[in-house]
This record gives C-alpha cells, structure tokens and sequence, in this order.
C-alpha cells in the first residue's frame, strides 16, 4: 500500500522525495505544492496518494513535476468541473463538459501500481452558482484481474464547502468503466485495443456514461453496456443512478443534504431512507395494440398564422435549420400526411414563437455526441435537442409543429408548409440572452408583428401533443381579457419538486400564485391527492403586457445580473401579476417587491419599488387583463433531459403516452422492450443489438454531423437579425 504522505510532518529522508522550493515559492500567491521524485520512485504515484489521502478537493490546484498520473488526474479534474461559458454577453452561463476516459486509461496503463492499489484523487463536478454549496466525485484508476483496466467515479450529493468532503456517506451516482486490453495500447510495433471511445459527461453535476461508437453514441446513467465481441478489445460501462428518499418515502432534493449535513446544524441521519439504486430499474413489458399507420387524405381550407424560431448566434443555427427544412420535405415527399387544416378562429391575430437559441445545457445527449462540446467551439455545437431526432422519427419541435397543425395555428399542410412560407427565424446577434424572458422580449421588438395581437411561446425541448389546450388558449387571447395565458399540466407533487414552477388557479381559471421550482410546498398548490399544476413553459402573452413590462423595464434587476433578470416565472410574471391583480398602487408596489425579494439575487437590493406614477401607466395599459391557465391533461413532457426522453419514449411505446400512429410504430420498431435499449431509428436498434450487450436505461443517438455552411445562406430570406432592426 502506498505510505500516506503529511504534508505538515513531511519528511524527504521518509519518503525519498524532496519539496522544489523554487516553485513553492513561484507559486506562493495559489500556494501550490511541488513535488520532485528521488531515483527509483514515483513522484507521480506519491503525489497521486498526496491528493487522494489527504482528501484533495482540486487536484488542479496543485502543481508537480514530470508527467503520468498526476497529470493525468489534473486533465480530467479541470475537464470535469462545469465551466463557464465566455462568450460575449453570456458568461456565467453553465454548460455542459466531458472527460475522455479512453486516454486516461490508455495515457497511465504503464503507470499504475503493480499492486492493487488504486490512484484516487476527489474531483469538483459542480459549484452552484451564488450557493456555497459543491458536489465533488471520488475518482480512481486501478488494475483488475489481468490487463483489465478500471476507472470508476462516485459522486456524492452537494454539501456545504466548508464541511468535509467525507462527511456524507451518500452517493448519488457510480460510474465505472472497464477496458481490456487498454484502449488504444502499444503491443510492440502496432496498437491493438477496443476501437471505441469511452468518455464521462458532466452537466451541471450530474454525470453519465458515453460510448462513441462509429455513428453511434450511446450514453447511460442507469444502465449497463458490455460489447459482445472481444477480438478487439471488450469495454464494459456501468452505471448507478441513485434515489435519495425521506422516511415518509417522499423523493429528498439532494442539495437537502446541505441542510441535513451542515457543521452547522445537527446532523439527521434518521430523517434518510437507505438509498436506492435505480440501475436496471427499467421493467420488460408487452407492447399492446399495435398501430395500424394509414394515409390520411391531408388538405387544407388556408388561413392559419406563422411562426418564428428563435435562434442564438453560433449557435446551432445551421442545424436547426436543416432540421426543419428535413421535416417539410418529408411532408412534401407524403411521408407525413396529417389531418386536413382547419384554421382556428382569428388565428392570424396570434404570431408563433419557438425558443431554440438557449444554451442547451440540459441536452446531455445531444452534448455527448457533438466533436466538442459547444463551449469550446467558435460556432456553437454541432448538434442540439432543436434538431435531435428521437424515437418517434420526429424532433421535439416538429412534434410541436404537428400540435399546432391539429390547434389551426400552423398550417403544416403539404405545399404550404415551408421556411419562408410561413416559418421564419428571429437569431439574436445582440450578444445577450438575458435567459427566456430577455429572448421573448427581444424577439417580439424585432418581429413584424402588424395586425398580430399576441404572441404564443413554445420550448424546442417539450414531447407533446396538446390541440385542444393550444386551442382553448387561442380562444381566451381573443376576449382581450388575459395578460398571459399559461398551460398547466396537471402532475404529482414529487414530478414537480425542485425541478418545475407550479401554480395555485382559482375557479375562473385566474391564477393566484406561482412557484418557481419549488423544493417545500406551501398550502394550496397541492391538492388531497397529491396532484398540482406545473407550468409547461407553453403560453401566450399580449402586446398590452409587452407594453406594459415596457414602461417598468427600467426598475426592473438590470440585465447585468444574468439571465434571471428577465426570467419569465422569476420577474416577468410576477410583475405582470402584481400589476393585474391589485387596484391599490401601493399594495401593487409592495406585492412586486416582495416577488422579486424572494429571489435570492434581488433579495434586499430595492428591485420591485417601482415610483406609484409609472405602476399607474402600466396598469392604463393593461386595462382590465388578468393571469390565466389552460388546464391540460393532454400529453406532455419536459423532454431537456435524457432521463426525461428516455421515458417518455418507454411511454409513448407502452401507449400511456399517444402520439400519431405513425410517430408510436417508429418508437416500437427502435426500442427494445426486453432490454431497454432506446435508439433513433430501427436500423440503428439491429446495429447496437449486433454488437453490445445491453442491460437498463440505454439511449443510443446518432454522432453529430456538421451541417454545410450554406444552409443558412439559403435560408437568409427567411431570417430577421436583432441588429437589423436597432
């Protein structure tokens, strides 16, 4: 076993090496620690148990000399840590990373111990943001039985930065990858080893398995992936996602474990079930009913309105263009043919809108398969969920598409479907996001929007298929009466915890309030059966309630505070709210403030005392309007996360989940019900089947392909830029 090295007792007669004092004090300002090796010893093995058994949080932070496994475990450290984005106007934003696991293994193979011993070394994968709180991973490289290789990540749940790092003996996930022979490794004058690429992706803290296989990308966090044929090497992937639980049996939010863990507080053990692998949680079952795909006679009566895709600059704009220009061939081609079009009334008042130029951090497998992930590239990603085809044959968005078809919004008709026609582009070259709310805004400033008296807001990332919701809200913004129109779906309690915003909605459909995301709920958002109404991000607002976010604009958090400054559940509604529902000035001012206050950014700093005078001209403008949702229990699902489209594909399979009969028999054909493989397409299914060995939740995407960077030249007639319009 490797001799624990004290940093305070250290002693070069004990250990055969010696501090280099020249980069200790080099470096004094970080405080770095420089090790230099003694003939026939390891300086990067002592370092790696330095790191390991003194409990290293940042092995970045330290410095040695030579090369192998220190620096190694360095590289992968500073791969691991969730970056910021730099680019113009947006940093801070959070993306996604990955670590290549494959040259980890295949850069140490010579280096590692000759006994069991394993080189650790605790790894940062998530600080958030304005909390003092950090999820860290155990990582270790280590020899198994005969040219086995092994790398293996825990990660432990978020706790405060203060306390040890050992405290919680809570895991939320395992990772462990296993190669034999090394990947890619020197078998005297040629390299022989597994042809695949392994690698650990990071989105804001939460990790997964990726395999790079030719085409093919296969990624899990609960699953199991073993190649069948070992002439060229075997790789074996599992993964543990784990499910912390209340006594109750309530689900627990991890970063509870702050509150439960603290040094300052009594540490709670007992309020905490045991733990939960959800690995291979994935049941077999029987498809029943079958659909039977029959041509529809199509058509259309005309009418209907347009829509207008938000887009970030360099940002997937090629892509996502080329995706929609792919799904109105296919309409034009009668590969789709849907229902005859019969526009809703005043449609063409109502323009449409889809966000797709956000940062797609939470696409953790669209991120996986793109050749670098999209912070380091100058153009953006080459791949993003706007244009990731999934099992249904079908993109998100164009699943919306064929919602907005059925509604009489969008006429997706064969020959007058088409960018252009009546789809366009709103790309965003200002250099800021400034998060939902920035994004609507700037685009309904820059749309020619003549005769359009609201706009309806849509994700690129939602599986849905709401006509009648889209419908009812279509028919509410023609009264003139609603400020907003939200969509509430209708989900249980712990679906919604920490991770949707939920609304109290009185008998008129009024809503009373809104929570954003909330981890305690507070009586009356939850009814006796544990059912509450989350906000599907699908709504519609007026161009009196623009006007009116117009005229407080400059009392609002300024943008320079991030994206949350012009968050639509964060500032944008609650201000509309407090606007709406108080005919007193002062109790509208104090109902705004105490909005904005319970956001931690804006907590104290006097946002929300918006002057009496221009609370009056704001409500002049919006006259009698209210905050109103549409109730659905219509399908739909939050789909920004593989988790989330894993299983509502397995839905859409077992049919709890319909769609189009044509979009529920391509699922059927690129699943596998017994194993839980999802895929893209059949062909892609037969592939992975033919070679891997598969075991839980296993999502397989196709690898990301670079569009031509003429897509968007052809499409330019199509395109209104923000610059263009100042």
């Amino acid at each position: 076993m490797l001799n624990r090295v004290d940093s305070v007792n250290f002693s070069p007669r004990n250990y055969s090496v010696s501090t280099n004092q020249v980069q200790k004090t080099k470096n004094n300002a970080s405080n770095p620690v420089s090790f230099s090796a003694a003939p026939n010893y390891s300086a990067d093995k002592i370092a790696a148990a330095y790191k390991g058994y003194n409990n290293i949080n940042f092995a970045s932070t330290l410095s040695f000399t030579g090369s192998g496994l220190a620096a190694v475990f360095n590289d992968f450290s500073q791969a691991m840590v969730t970056c910021k984005d730099k680019e113009a106007g947006s940093e801070g934003e959070e993306v996604g990373q990955r670590a290549n696991v494959s040259d980890m293994a295949s850069s140490v193979r010579e280096d590692l111990p000759n006994k069991d011993d394993a080189i650790k070394a605790n790894i940062l994968v998530l600080k958030d943001k304005g909390a003092s709180t950090i999820t860290d991973a155990r990582s270790q490289l280590k020899k198994a039985k005969g040219n086995n290789i092994v790398f293996q990540m825990v990660v432990r749940p978020p706790r405060d930065k203060k306390d040890d790092s050992h405290r919680t003996h809570f895991v939320q996930q395992v990772l462990e990858f296993e190669t034999t022979p090394p990947i890619y490794g020197y078998n005297g004058s040629v390299v022989d080893g597994a042809e695949e690429k392994a690698y650990v992706l990071n989105t804001k803290g939460k990790l997964m398995s990726v395999i790079e296989d030719g085409d093919d990308v296969l990624l899990t966090n609960a699953g199991s992936i073993s190649k069948k044929d070992d002439s060229k090497g075997t790789m074996t992937v599992e993964a543990n996602e784990y499910n912390i639980k209340s006594k109750d049996g309530s689900k627990l939010d991890p970063k509870e474990l702050v509150r439960l863990n603290s040094s300052e507080s009594v540490r709670r053990e007992e309020d905490i079930a045991n733990l939960t692998a959800t690995k291979n949680k994935f049941k077999p079952f029987k498809v029943q009913n079958v659909p039977a795909v029959t041509k529809k006679s199509g058509g259309s009566q005309g009418g209907g309105t347009e829509i207008v895709i938000g887009l970030e600059k360099g940002r997937f704009v090629p892509e996502i263009i080329d995706s929609i220009q792919t799904f109105c061939d296919k309409v034009d081609n009668g590969e789709i043919v849907l229902d005859e079009f019969v526009p809703a009334k005043n449609a063409q008042s109502m323009q449409l809108s889809m966000l797709a130029g956000g940062f797609g951090s939470r696409a953790e497998y669209a991120n996986a398969s793109a050749s670098k992930i999209m912070h380091a590239k100058e153009d953006g990603s080459d791949l993003t969920k706007g244009c990731f085809r999934t099992a249904t044959g079908l993109t998100p968005m164009e699943t919306s598409f064929i919602s907005l078809h059925k509604a009489g919004l969008l006429d997706c008709s064969k020959g007058n479907l088409g960018i252009g026609k009546n789809i366009k582009f709103y790309l965003n070259d200002s250099g800021q996001n400034r998060g939902n709310g920035g994004f609507s805004v700037n685009m309904y400033d820059t749309m020619e929007r003549e005769g359009r008296d609201s706009l309806l807001i849509l994700p690129n990332d939602a599986m849905s298929r709401i006509p009648k919701a889209l419908s009812e809200t279509t028919a509410l913004m023609n009264t003139g009466k609603a400020a907003v129109v939200m969509i509430a779906k209708e989900v249980d309690k712990e679906d919604a915890r920490g991770s949707l915003g939920i609304m109290k909605i009185d008998d008129e459909g009024k809503i009373e309030a809104f929570a954003e995301k909330p981890k305690v709920f507070e009586e009356g958002y939850v009814d006796k059966n544990g059912k509450c109404f989350a906000n599907t991000f699908q709504f519609a607002v007026s161009k009196e309630a623009f006007e009116a976010l117009s005229i407080v604009e400059p009392y609002l958090p300024p943008v320079e505070l991030g994206k949350e400054s012009r968050d639509w559940s964060k500032v944008f509604t609650p201000v509309l709210m407090g606007i709406t529902q108080n005919d007193n000035l002062e109790d509208m001012q104090k109902q705004i403030k105490n909005s904005l206050d319970a956001v931690k950014e804006f907590k104290g700093k006097g946002y929300g005392e918006i002057p009496l005078e221009v609370l009056q001209e704001a409500k002049d403008v919006l006259g009698n309007q209210q905050i109103y949702a549409v109730k659905t229990n219509e399908p739909w699902a939050d789909c920004g996360t593989l988790n989330a489209l894993y299983h509502t594909t397995m839905q859409i399979a077992s049919g709890d989940f319909p769609l189009e009969d044509f979009e529920r028999k391509h699922v059927i054909d690129s699943i596998d019900t017994k194993t839980g493989l999802v895929a893209s397409t059949p062909e892609q299914k037969k592939r992975i089947e033919d070679k891997w060995n598969i075991e839980g939740q296993v999502m397989v995407v196709p690898k990301a392909k670079t569009v031509s960077k003429d897509t968007v030249e052809k499409s330019a007639h199509a395109v209104v830029r923000y610059s263009d319009k100042q």
